[in-house]
């Protein structure tokens, strides 16, 4: 794995920006910010600011929540892509910290999608925001008969909102909290399953 990893960088896009240290057990390499070790059978990839020696420490991503093991180069790879992003974005930053906060609140989901958006007098690439919306869902085992829909937006604000499950044109009820720990705690203090109950004023 090792050999084949040492391999694999040459062949990363940007690949003349990395260095890479190499002894018997592994081989360490820093992408953007990001940490990839190699070893005899796995490979780990994960953002540390203390490792990296970082003044400014990320508001969303530390080690806890970013780190992942692979056992193929492939994988790995595609994460480590994926992390350069999120610890250079703010909004793909509450992307990845709001996804791994749901995991932890054991928030269920089969459907969810994933989009750019902006407004129509300004949609170049830097000013979008990003779009999630999650369906059929169910918290900590229990059903919850609504949807819900989360926007993340480049200062690192979020809007949260609810919908029905089958929602008429432009249905919903916002979440007052923008701060994604916030956000969560109001879904955990939600004591009702379905759309008609939660106590905020449609839109």
């Amino acid at each position: 794995m090792i050999e084949k990893l040492k391999n694999a960088i040459f062949n990363i896009s940007d690949f003349e920006y990395i260095n890479f240290v190499q002894n018997s057990k592994s081989i360490k390499f820093i992408y953007h910010d990001v940490i990839v070790y190699g070893y005899k059978d796995s490979i780990s990839v994960f953002y540390d600011d203390a490792e990296m020696g970082v003044l400014t420490q990320l508001k969303f991503i530390n080690k806890e929540n970013s780190l992942k093991t692979f056992s193929d180069i492939s994988n790995a790879l595609d994460y480590m892509k994926y992390l350069s992003k999120v610890t250079s974005d703010v909004k793909y930053a509450s992307y990845h910290y709001f996804l791994h906060r749901l995991k932890e609140i054991e928030f269920n989901y089969t459907h969810f999608s994933f989009g750019l958006v902006g407004s129509y007098h300004n949609y170049s690439k830097d000013n979008r925001s990003i779009r999630c919306d999650f369906g059929d869902l169910s918290i900590m085992d229990k059903k919850v008969r609504y949807n819900c829909l989360i926007i993340f937006n480049n200062d690192g604000s979020c809007k949260f909102s609810f919908y029905p499950e089958e929602p008429a044109w432009n249905e919903e009820k916002i979440c007052p909290k923008r701060d994604i720990d916030k956000i969560i705690e109001y879904i955990l203090n939600l004591k009702v399953d379905n759309y008609e109950d939660i106590p905020l004023i449609e839109s």
